[in-house]
């Protein structure tokens, strides 16, 4: 990894923090609502934390002005949203949120409590790939697991990439909580694996990498109909969907990421299957994706 990458995850995870906690949509009350259903499987999106973009996190060929045409006071609709998956008994969560990383302490825990699960009752968690935001809500403030039954799942690529970082450069504060996750749920309870894999009855980890080096999509199927869950394939709905080119300093390798996305854009588009995003607005959690031009649109369901 280059300095310049080292160097700029560390300042994107803690810029992410600064840019959350100023937003002041964090007076929103917490929600959660089933999204999709399909036979045995169901499920629902939990709003860990509220956010918005700002304009300037954001480059790629169009103009600054082309570019503002998307924002509004130079900030864009965002936040950080967990997917909990119902199926045969099982309980499965898609990432885990913010825990008490941030200044303002993520929802998660309290959210499922309103739905009657407690920590020990997650069976699975599914990560989209291992930055702070997405696996903050592993760990207690002592570094102990919060999810103590869980079996974590995450792509080979994704953590072995930053575990050789924490390996390199030590102070890597991203790849130091990626150490201590490891660490608290070490053993068979953190079984990596291959993109294509079926990681649970139903459920596909698809390629998705750019973002970071083993980004994942999850395909769920079942009874004929599917859901990705594209995880941050984007970060700013208003912006990347028509101007796909564009990405944000999140992304450790822009090129690829731009690639990734047009085509699982395409994929969802052809299959029509729906996507639901991690840092997609609460209101706007799951949608179709259809072509417009030479970029896409997003239409809302539910």
């Amino acid at each position: 990894m280059s300095l310049f990458h080292s160097l700029l995850s560390r300042a994107a995870a803690w810029f992410f923090a600064c840019m959350l906690v100023s937003s002041p949509a964090f007076a929103q009350e917490t929600l959660s609502r089933e999204i999709w259903k399909a036979g045995a499987m169901s499920v629902t999106v939990i709003q860990d934390l509220p956010g918005e973009m700002p304009i300037s996190i954001f480059s790629g060929p169009a103009s600054e002005a082309e570019r503002a045409k998307y924002f509004k006071d130079g900030k864009a609709e965002a936040g950080i949203n967990v997917f909990l998956l119902r199926m045969q008994g099982k309980i499965a969560l898609f990432d885990a949120g913010t825990g008490t990383l941030f200044q303002s302490p993520g929802k998660l825990l309290a959210t499922l409590a309103s739905l009657g699960i407690q920590p020990e009752d997650v069976d699975y968690i599914l990560l989209t790939h291992m930055h702070m935001d997405h696996i903050g809500g592993l760990l207690r403030k002592d570094e102990s697991r919060v999810f103590p039954k869980a079996t974590l799942r995450v792509s080979r690529a994704e953590i072995d990439s930053w575990l050789s970082r924490a390996e390199q450069d030590p102070a890597n504060a991203n790849a130091a909580k990626v150490k201590a996750v490891v660490a608290a749920y070490k053993g068979d309870t953190v079984p990596a694996f291959e993109f294509g894999d079926e990681v649970l009855p139903g459920v596909t980890a698809l390629e998705a990498i750019g973002h970071t080096p083993g980004h994942t999509v999850y395909r769920l199927t079942e009874g004929g109909k599917s859901l990705l869950i594209v995880g941050d394939l984007l970060h700013a709905m208003s912006l990347q969907f028509p101007l796909p080119d564009e990405c944000p300093t999140y992304d450790m390798d822009p090129p690829q990421a731009v690639l990734t996305r047009k085509r699982i854009f395409a994929l969802a588009a052809k299959e029509k299957t729906p996507i639901a995003g991690i840092h997609f607005p609460f209101a706007n959690a799951i949608g179709m994706v259809k072509k417009d031009g030479k970029g896409w649109k997003f239409e809302r369901l539910k």
